[in-house]
């Protein structure tokens, strides 16, 4: 009968001591950074309360991590409170190095606490997500295409995220696309050959260059570009990634000025003027705009040395005409002239190029259908000259004559 009143006894102590007992559990855990990345150093704090009216002694807390997180070397993984008051809370700090290896997801730690002997688990969750990675166009062969023409552009293709990029695909998108009201918008600029390349993988801040071929239609306007360059790839954990970059080119082209002698009325000789015609013409793709002319020449004065054009329009032409008195000292044979086209492309940058024609001077016997006009008056004073000899004569040989008729 004893042994059942003291059993009993101890049994009542014991349940009268676990309700004076405090009631010591974490209740909450937050971290620095999140989410965390793999590799990563991250500052975990966790958040301890005494949740009862009584006292918690010798309270004592144990923090236990499974892959991929560990502790940082030189920390206690059990720390000892001491003596908690009712209603006390306590904040404890821990550094966890996440393993390189790590997936993206959700990893468990787990929180021991209790009064000199560890009874309570809670366990919480640490995000871990990989950088994602991020792929950009960095550089370009090329930054200007003519309308009509094929040219190979290399594109250089850089990793500027925090991870690895895999299966890299980049291609131009379609040559055509479909707006929300269903216009269809046909590309001025479109890809030929193969459609896409591939790139195995691109390390973080590695690069790596594509070919693409690319096309520019015919009719297309003179202007900026931007072609969009679609990368699809996956991360470190098999996720498919999207990103599109831009192509930025111009399409533009050139005037091709270019002028012929068109006539030379009358044709020039010595101390003579002529009217000389010049045809030009633009063979390029591109409008010359603001033209001016200037016509020099050894030995010769030109009335407008220098003309305003204006705009010569692609696929153009236009004439202009000018005076030019040919100095007495001219030499007969080919006379060089020197025509300069001063224009500015559709940038307005301002370009110069010379033309020289040869112009047949003449002497002047050939100049109004063969007759010359020297010759003419050197035979009207020859007939004055004759005429005049002819009345000497009659003047003083005539009466001789007559007198020698008297004596006879």
């Amino acid at each position: 009968m004893n042994k059942k009143i003291l059993a009993v006894l101890m049994l009542s102590l014991l349940i009268m001591g676990s309700a004076w007992a405090g009631d010591l559990q974490a209740t909450s855990v937050s971290y620095d950074p999140a989410p965390v990345s793999p590799g990563s150093l991250v500052t975990v704090w966790v958040y301890v309360k005494n949740d009862s009216i009584y006292a918690a002694e010798n309270a004592i807390v144990r923090l236990n991590v499974d892959f991929p997180f560990t502790i940082q070397p030189g920390q206690e993984v059990e720390r000892n409170l001491g003596s908690m008051q009712a209603f006390q809370t306590a904040t404890l700090e821990y550094k966890i190095l996440v393993d390189s290896k790590a997936v993206d997801g959700k990893h468990n730690i787990k929180i021991l606490t209790g009064e000199e002997v560890l009874t309570r688990e809670d366990p919480f969750t640490i995000k871990v997500q990989s950088r994602t990675p991020k792929l950009e166009i960095v550089e370009s062969s090329t930054t200007a295409i003519s309308p009509g023409e094929v040219e190979s552009v290399l594109l250089t293709i850089k990793n500027v995220g925090g991870s690895i990029a895999k299966d890299i695909v980049v291609k131009v998108n379609p040559e055509r696309m479909v707006t929300a009201t269903g216009i269809v918008v046909e590309r001025e600029i479109v890809s030929l050959g193969a459609g896409s390349t591939y790139i195995n993988s691109l390390e973080q801040g590695d690069q790596a260059s594509v070919q693409l071929l690319l096309a520019v239609n015919q009719d297309a306007m003179l202007k900026n570009y931007s072609i969009p360059i679609t990368m699809e790839y996956y991360d470190l954990n098999g996720s498919e990634k999207t990103g599109t970059g831009y192509l930025g080119v111009k399409v533009a082209a050139k005037a091709e000025v270019d002028a012929v002698l068109g006539s030379v009325e009358p044709k020039a000789f010595p101390g003579g003027t002529s009217e000389i015609t010049v045809d030009m013409f633009n063979i390029g793709l591109a409008d010359a705009r603001y033209v001016v002319v200037e016509l020099t020449g050894p030995g010769i004065t030109v009335s407008e040395p220098r003309q305003f054009i204006g705009t010569l329009e692609a696929d153009d032409f236009d004439s202009f005409k000018t005076e030019v008195i040919f100095g007495p000292t001219v030499p007969v044979g080919s006379l060089p002239l020197q025509l300069k086209i001063i224009y500015k492309d559709e940038a307005l940058q301002e370009t110069t190029i010379t033309k020289e024609f040869n112009i047949n001077v003449v002497n002047p016997a050939e100049v109004a259908g063969g007759v010359n006009p020297l010759a003419g008056i050197v035979g009207l004073i020859q007939g004055l000259l004759t005429l005049v000899g002819l009345y000497v004569v009659a003047k003083w040989v005539w009466p001789k004559v007559k007198g020698f008729r008297k004596k006879k």
